[in-house]
């Protein structure tokens, strides 16, 4: 049985080059890093939920669980987002990933997670761990121009200016993880990662954030009522080559305003349009389609 361990400080120069050499470098990324597209992942509150299995004094296998709270159907959830799972490519089918899944697994109800949650394209290796698929009920919109009329002022985050506002809108979802302050402030300003405000009489009351990374592409969040987050898709698709929109099922709207744009409308299987969602029931309680099927909504904290 593979030994795993609890990840440190020390440890976190070869855990980056490992996950950006698998992640990012080969893949043509040389602009990311992972431990900057996921700083609360890797902040010291969290290190230790982060786990590694070592080699000839060499760390070759990573995978770590971000304890979350989101609020889901009029209920607080306790949900463990599963990220960054790999192993070096010559220590492979050596069970050290299995190993460390199971290792994060039996901590998670420790850490209050009533749910696993994870993104993956290889979810067969997940289903012998016990997860199964979850299908969304949303939708993905993809266009260039978007009709409507423009009644908001459109700016860029600023953070000193926007920063509170933007919070509690995002706290107004009805599906929403509930960050604090300073992890709204963190994920706001991810690397690659734009948001626009949208404004009425100087107030924020929408805002959308357009991925530009690897890992986050594409209108990935936003919050507000639909008309004004509309108005952002409108002023975004008015600059760039066609987006695609992520619509969760918070907001059904959003689909006929694409639909009356002309754009190409269809299921969204998951939050990042490809691959599988999946979730590991931790607490049978919250494991009803009501909080399953639309726990997904999770924009800036996907993987």
């Amino acid at each position: 049985m593979p030994q795993t361990r609890p990840a440190t400080n020390d440890d976190l120069p070869q855990i980056i080059d490992l996950l950006d050499s698998i992640f990012r470098r080969k893949k043509g990324v040389h602009d990311q890093s992972v431990l900057t597209d996921f700083p609360l992942l890797f902040s010291d509150d969290n290190l230790a939920n982060c786990r590694v299995v070592e080699r000839d004094g060499r760390i070759v296998s990573h995978a770590a669980v971000w304890p979350r709270r989101f609020r889901c159907s009029g209920k607080t959830i306790g949900v463990g987002i599963i990220v960054l799972v790999a192993t070096e490519e010559e220590s492979r089918r050596l069970g050290l990933a299995a190993a460390l899944m199971r290792d994060l697994q039996a901590e998670m109800p420790q850490l209050g997670c009533q749910l696993g949650l994870l993104w993956t394209g290889v979810p067969d290796f997940y289903r012998s761990l016990g997860w199964q698929t979850v299908n969304t009920s949303g939708w993905i919109a993809s266009g260039h121009r978007a009709a409507g009329t423009q009644e908001l002022s459109v700016v860029d985050f600023h953070p000193e200016r926007h920063l509170e506002s933007l919070h509690q809108l995002h706290r107004s979802q009805p599906t929403h993880s509930q960050r604090t302050l300073l992890e709204s402030s963190r994920l706001l300003t991810l690397p690659k990662c734009r948001v626009l405000v949208g404004e009425l009489d100087g107030v924020a009351v929408s805002y959308l954030v357009e991925g530009r990374a690897t890992n986050k592409r594409g209108l990935i969040e936003y919050a507000g009522d639909p008309s004004s987050i509309w108005q952002l898709v409108r002023s975004v698709t008015a600059e760039n080559a066609p987006q695609r929109l992520l619509i969760y099922p918070t907001h059904p709207e959003l689909a006929e305003m694409a639909r009356v744009s002309d754009w190409t409308v269809a299921p969204l299987k998951s939050s990042k349009g490809f691959g599988d969602e999946m979730v590991l029931v931790l607490d049978e309680e919250v494991a009803v389609p009501a909080i399953l099927e639309n726990l997904f909504c999770w924009g800036l904290e996907q993987a």
